[in-house]
C-alpha cells in the first residue's frame, strides 16, 4: 500500500518540475511594418484618387450604370402650312417621339398678275366681268374695294410663269381691253418638326406625314440647326394647304404647287 502512494507523490513532483522548468511559453515574434507596401485593389473597387460617384450616370443616390447617350436632334420638313406640320407632329408623337415645332423664313413666292385697273364703277366692273367670262376667262373676278380712294380692279388671272401671264394679257387685249401685268412677291414661312433620338439605332420615318393632296411635296430629315446659326434652305416644294394671297386674287383651283390656291396656268 505504501508503494503506490510513493509513486503518486513522485509523479506529482515530476510533473510540477516539468511544468516549471521545461514547458515555458515561447515569445511571439515582433510584428513587421508593411505600411510601405503597395495596397492591393479589388477589380470592383474604384482606383485610388477616383471620386466616389465616378462611373455613376444617374441622379445622386442611384447605383452606378452605363454611360448615358446624348440625344441626337433631327428635324423633319419643310412643311409650308402650320396645320400640316401640327398634324405631322401629332403623328410622330403617337409613334413615341416628343416633337417640337418651329418655323423658318422661306423663299419668296413669285407670281404674275393680270388685271384691269382703274375701273370707274361697280357697274362697269360687273359688265367687264361678264364680258371676260363670256369669252372663256372664267377665273376673272372683281376685287373688293376697302376704301373710297382705292382703285377698283378686275382680276383676270394669277400665274406662276410669266409666259402664261403674257398669253392671258394678249387674250384680254384682243377683247379691246387694256390689261395690266405686274410681278407679285410673297414671303412665306416654312415649318419644321424637331425630334430627339435617344438611342443609336432609332430612326424616323416620313410615311404618312403629308396629306395625299401634297403629293408633289418632298420631306427631308436632317440635323437640327445650331442655335444662332443660319437656317437650312429648302431644296424642293413644301407641303401647303389652301390659303389666299393677301391682296391678290385667288384662282379657281389649287394645284398643290408652291403658291397656295393659285392654279399654275401656262
Amino acid at each position: 500500500m505504501r508503494a503506490p502512494i510513493i509513486i503518486l507523490v513522485f509523479a506529482n513532483l515530476a510533473f510540477a518540475a516539468w511544468a516549471l522548468l521545461v514547458d515555458r511559453p515561447v515569445n511571439s515574434p515582433a510584428a513587421r511594418d508593411i505600411s510601405h507596401l503597395t495596397r492591393l485593389v479589388l477589380a470592383s473597387e474604384p482606383a485610388p484618387g477616383t471620386p466616389a460617384n465616378a462611373g455613376r450616370t444617374g441622379p445622386p443616390g442611384q447605383a452606378g450604370g452605363t454611360a448615358a447617350t446624348n440625344p441626337h436632334c433631327v428635324t423633319v420638313g419643310p412643311f409650308g402650312d402650320l396645320a400640316i406640320a401640327a398634324a405631322a407632329a401629332s403623328l410622330l408623337q403617337s409613334r413615341g417621339f416628343t416633337p417640337t415645332q418651329r418655323d423658318e423664313p422661306g423663299q419668296d413666292l413669285v407670281a404674275y398678275w393680270v388685271y384691269l385697273d382703274n375701273v370707274p364703277s361697280e357697274t362697269e366692273a360687273n359688265r367687264l366681268l361678264q364680258k371676260l367670262r363670256a369669252s372663256g376667262l372664267t377665273d376673272a373676278r372683281v376685287m373688293p374695294v376697302t376704301t373710297a380712294q382705292e382703285a377698283r380692279r378686275v382680276s383676270v388671272g394669277l400665274f406662276y410663269e410669266k409666259a402664261g401671264a403674257e398669253r392671258r394679257a394678249r387674250q384680254v387685249k384682243s377683247l379691246g381691253l387694256t390689261p395690266m401685268l405686274t410681278e407679285q412677291h410673297q414671303s412665306q414661312a416654312t415649318y419644321w418638326v424637331d425630334i430627339n433620338l435617344t438611342s443609336p439605332g432609332q430612326s424616323v420615318s416620313t410615311e404618312g406625314l403629308l396629306p395625299s393632296a401634297a403629293a408633289g411635296a418632298h420631306l427631308e430629315i436632317r440635323d437640327c440647326p445650331v442655335p444662332g446659326g443660319a437656317p437650312a434652305a429648302s431644296s424642293g416644294p413644301v407641303a401647303q394647304s389652301s390659303a389666299s394671297v393677301p391682296g391678290k386674287p385667288p384662282a379657281a383651283g389649287n394645284s398643290g404647287n408652291h403658291l397656295p390656291a393659285v392654279a399654275p396656268q401656262k
